[in-house]
């Protein structure tokens, strides 16, 4: 009964702080849950549509304009504008009102009706890697088809059956099947591997605040104090509501995105919510490390800074982690959202079953106890000293 009690008076004292903070109660509730709703809105459309190109069409001829026509009409394309020269095109794409520019050759139609090839010049912004590659597949596919049908036309022109032209035109066939993203969303490709990013930037500042505001007010005899002298329970009380309000926003964002937006956990649900607790944890771990190791609030937070905000760009989802030079394979190997993110990759979308994601459990595990077990070691060396406080 006296462990409840002691327990109850650290939690209490943490529980009212935070209900007269509005900001740091706002840090664990609808701020982060605003900047999801956000994220998810940049990516709800999950593919890209109607990119702006400019055309320069030198043949101005019937089939010069059915291919300008079909592009039009592809999904991902809108012809913006039909100019007469490159420079013309070129300052489109300076102002960003187009995004690429075909060029059709003044021969194009006669290449074509003498069974000749038939080049289309295709100029892009290889700046916005994205839009190029959407594009790229946009552009190709109207004018394979294109292709196509005029190869088709003139070889039953010479009385080759349709059968038997689809035949020589095509002798090996590439049959395409995508897995796991079969409309390649970047809503399942981006804002799934995004919204833990996020709430992990979240969780550090959270728990570096928490702590860091006791040095640097330096109210550390009354915090250990409502724990009747425990490090263990006064940190304890400290992760508490960090760990249980980043835990529902993990939640709510795996049922928001399998249940409403449709994109159903294939693999293990049980290593997948695993896996969300142990990125919780693991962070809790690490901020507290990082008071531990500087005693300074102003220090800490740069460090989360450090640590946090690139944590993306480290984690394999943008760049593959294979790919990347030993040091930078290195630093996204010590973040767990590199780990986490594998696991989420494999369970959710992949199909993969719980034990796939055995050895990124593991790994989390060991941050855990790698970053939680010196930081509490830390703390209790050395926060209760008078020269520890007073520090911004």
């Amino acid at each position: 009964m006296t462990v409840s009690l002691d327990k109850a008076g650290a939690v209490a004292r943490e529980w009212r702080r935070l209900r007269g903070d509005f900001w740091d109660l706002a840090m664990l509730s609808w701020i982060p849950l605003l900047l999801c709703a956000l994220l998810w809105a940049i990516f709800s459309g999950g593919v890209t549509r109607k990119l702006p190109i400019a055309v320069i069409d030198q043949d101005n001829s019937a089939l010069s304009r059915q291919l300008v026509r079909w592009m039009d009409a592809a999904p991902g394309v809108k012809v913006a504008a039909q100019v007469g020269s490159s420079a013309e095109a070129l300052q489109l794409l300076r102002e960003r009102s187009a995004f690429g520019f075909l060029v059709i050759p003044a021969d194009f139609s006669r290449q074509l009706q003498a069974g000749r090839q038939a080049d289309v010049q295709w100029l892009y912004n290889a700046q916005f890697s994205s839009h190029a590659g959407a594009l790229l597949r946009e552009v190709r596919t109207v004018t394979t088809t294109l292709s196509a049908g005029a190869e088709m036309t003139g070889r039953e022109k010479k009385g080759v059956s349709i059968q038997q032209a689809q035949a020589q035109f095509e002798p090996i066939r590439t049959v395409l099947n995508s897995l796991y993203n079969d409309n390649t969303s970047y809503e399942a490709f981006l804002t799934l591997a995004l919204m833990p990013s996020m709430l992990q930037i979240f969780i550090v500042i959270a728990v570096v605040t928490t702590i860091g505001r006791e040095l640097r007010d330096g109210t550390v005899p009354q915090w250990l104090a409502s724990a009747k002298g425990s490090w263990w329970r006064a940190v304890g009380a400290k992760l508490l509501f960090p760990l249980v309000a980043y835990g529902a926003l993990s939640l709510a964002y795996l049922l928001f995105f399998s249940l409403a937006r449709g994109w159903a956990v294939a693999g293990s649900l049980a290593g997948l919510l695993a896996g969300m607790l142990l990125l919780v944890l693991a962070y809790c771990a690490l901020a507290l490390l990082l008071v531990a190791a500087t005693l300074s609030l102003r220090l800490s937070l740069s460090g989360a800074a450090f640590i946090t905000a690139p944590a993306f760009a480290f984690a394999g989802q943008a760049f593959p982690l294979m790919a990347m030079p030993p040091l930078a394979r290195f630093w996204a190997e010590a973040l767990p959202l590199t780990h986490y993110l594998q696991l989420q990759t494999a369970c959710w979308l992949g199909g993969a079953p719980w034990r796939y994601g055995v050895p990124q459990m593991l790994v989390l595990v060991a941050m855990i106890v790698g970053f939680g077990l010196p930081g509490m070691l830390l703390l209790a060396r050395r926060a209760n000293r008078p020269e520890a406080w007073g520090r911004t």
